[in-house]
C-alpha cells in the first residue's frame, strides 16, 4: 500500500490480510457504516497500513479452493491439508521445504483449526455457515458504458468525468 503522508513509505507486516478486507477499511475512511445484517469476512487493516502498533487484524487464515479447504495458516505457519506438509513462511516463503516432522506439535494445532471450521464454512463441501450466492433479477453495472450512474445509486451524482 502507498498513500503520501498517511502510509509510510516501507512499511512492511507479516499480519495476515487479503482482499476481503478492503470493503470494512474503505468503508472505515469514508466513515461508512458496514451492513448489520449480514456478515463481513473482511476486517480494518488500517492500523495495520499505517504502521501503528496493533494486534493482528486475525490470527489464522483459511485457504479454500472452491468447497475444499486446502491449507491453513496461523502465524508463519502454513499446513497444506492433503498432503500434511508444513512450511514456516518467515524463514521459506516459497514453501520449498517441509517441516511437518520436526514440528508435529504445529500441525496437530493447524488440523484442529480445520477441523473446527467443519462447522461453520466447512472443509469439503457446503458449511452450514456458508451463505446463499446473493442473486439480482436483471442485473444491471453502476455506471453504463457512456458514463451515466444508474439512477437508485448515482443521488446528485448523474455522471463520473
Amino acid at each position: 500500500a502507498w498513500w503520501p503522508g498517511k502510509i509510510p513509505a516501507g512499511t512492511s507486516t507479516d499480519a495476515i490480510t487479503t482482499m476481503m478486507d478492503v470493503l470494512p477499511t474503505f468503508a472505515k475512511l469514508a466513515r461508512a457504516p458496514l451492513a448489520a445484517d449480514r456478515k463481513i469476512d473482511g476486517v480494518d487493516v488500517w492500523p495495520i497500513l499505517v504502521g501503528a502498533p496493533a494486534l493482528p487484524p486475525r490470527s489464522e487464515f483459511l485457504y479454500h479452493r472452491g468447497l475444499l479447504l486446502e491449507a491453513v495458516r496461523s502465524g508463519p505457519w502454513k499446513l497444506h491439508l492433503a498432503k500434511n506438509e508444513l512450511y514456516n513462511l518467515t524463514s521459506d516463503i516459497g514453501e520449498a521445504t517441509d517441516v511437518s516432522a520436526q514440528h508435529p506439535e504445529i500441525v496437530a494445532r493447524l488440523t484442529a483449526i480445520a477441523d473446527a471450521s467443519k462447522s461453520d464454512l466447512g472443509r469439503d463441501g457446503i458449511g452450514p455457515g456458508v451463505r446463499i450466492l446473493g442473486r439480482v433479477a436483471q442485473p444491471q453495472p453502476l455506471i453504463a458504458l457512456d458514463g451515466t450512474v444508474r439512477a437508485d445509486v448515482a443521488g446528485p451524482q448523474k455522471s463520473f468525468p
